[in-house]
């Protein structure tokens, strides 16, 4: 896919360098275009830096350094040559574009959807832009937007799986799991081989009280999975039986796939759940505490020991916990910070 991007981005600017830079700049840009165009890609970008050494002015060369460094995942100088190419050209929406795109792998989210958002304002009709904006809206919980992203992506490009996966994922967080696992079954649909689509499909249909097309999706994952996506798929399994009822079944899951990914806070707080329905407070807490080493803002651990605190009679504690917990965005927690426990 980044090479496609890259491909796509070039486009527009390898046409002509625009003819107010000087004479030399813009041999250089040529002679860039060309070795591009042959596949040459150092030789091109050695070019593009001799360009903007002629003409510091060149917007169209800092682009096109950012993304060759972009497609070399070289993301913090490709963020300085997309913010050198935006201070020399405010108009081109493909350097929006770009620096939306660096913006994203920055993690600075709001920046992201802001320079993406201006870029399709702009004109900028491509599917990569579409989903980086609904990507950046998703990071910041807006589901909603990032929904009306991904569909414009989708009507743009109807056979990415992608665009169903990302679109997917944000009605699973709106509770929309119909929704949601309508858009992961098409995206699997278009990519078979996809173990994390397999994960997320039966994640979703746990949620949607499907535990038995979960279980046969998870299988079916399993036997495609490399290490990393069999400890994602163990950790479901582990859910399914926690969810139907099976504890031991349901540990021993967790227990298998703690075993592949010791740094995975998500499978330390299912290891705690499992022991809150055991009466194993000790052990639920210790798991816990793990989880939150692993991941300080866990919502869910927090939660968890919360209960765990609050069995074995440490109140004071349990209420610290839950209070965490809200703070983080708990609404169970709010049940507990108002109810009689912590307000005696």
């Amino acid at each position: 896919m980044t090479r496609l991007l890259v491909i796509i981005l070039f486009i527009p600017f390898f046409a002509s360098a625009q003819p107010k830079y000087n004479s030399e700049s813009r041999k250089l840009f040529n002679r860039a275009t060309k070795e591009y165009n042959d596949g040459k890609i150092t030789l091109a970008l050695g070019l593009f830096e001799e360009c903007v050494a002629a003409d510091a002015r060149h917007a169209e060369a800092y682009l096109n350094i950012s993304t060759i460094l972009y497609d070399r995942n070289q993301m913090g100088d490709a963020l300085k040559n997309a913010q050198k190419a935006y201070s020399n050209n405010k108009f081109n929406p493909a350097i929006y574009a770009q620096l939306g795109k660096c913006y994203y792998q920055a993690m600075l989210y709001d920046s992201s959807a802001y320079f993406l958002e201006k870029a399709v304002e702009m004109g900028h009709d491509n599917q990569f832009v579409y989903i980086y904006a609904g990507k950046s809206y998703y990071e910041m919980t807006d589901y909603a937007k990032a929904i009306s992203y991904f569909d414009k992506a989708i009507a743009a490009n109807a056979n990415n799986p992608v665009s169903y996966n990302s679109r997917g994922k944000s009605y699973f967080m709106r509770g929309e799991y119909d929704k949601a696992e309508a858009d992961f079954e098409k995206a699997l649909e278009l990519n078979p081989q996809s173990v994390g689509l397999y994960s997320n499909l039966a994640n979703c249909e746990l949620e949607n009280d499907k535990p038995d097309e979960a279980l046969e999706h998870i299988k079916a994952g399993m036997e495609i999975a490399d290490d990393d996506g069999k400890s994602r798929l163990l950790l479901l399994l582990g859910n399914y039986y926690h969810k139907i009822g099976n504890l031991e079944l349901a540990m021993e899951n967790f227990n298998k796939a703690y075993d592949l990914d010791r740094n995975n806070a998500q499978i330390l707080n299912n290891q705690a759940a499992v022991y809150l329905d055991q009466d194993n407070y000790e052990a639920a807490i210790e798991r816990c505490n793990l989880a939150l080493e692993i991941n300080p803002e866990m919502m869910e651990a927090y939660f968890n020991r919360g209960i765990a605190n609050e069995m074995l009679r440490k109140v004071e504690d349990a209420c610290s916990d839950w209070e965490q917990a809200f703070i983080l965005g708990s609404e169970q927690a709010e049940i507990y910070l108002n109810s009689a426990t912590c307000n005696e």
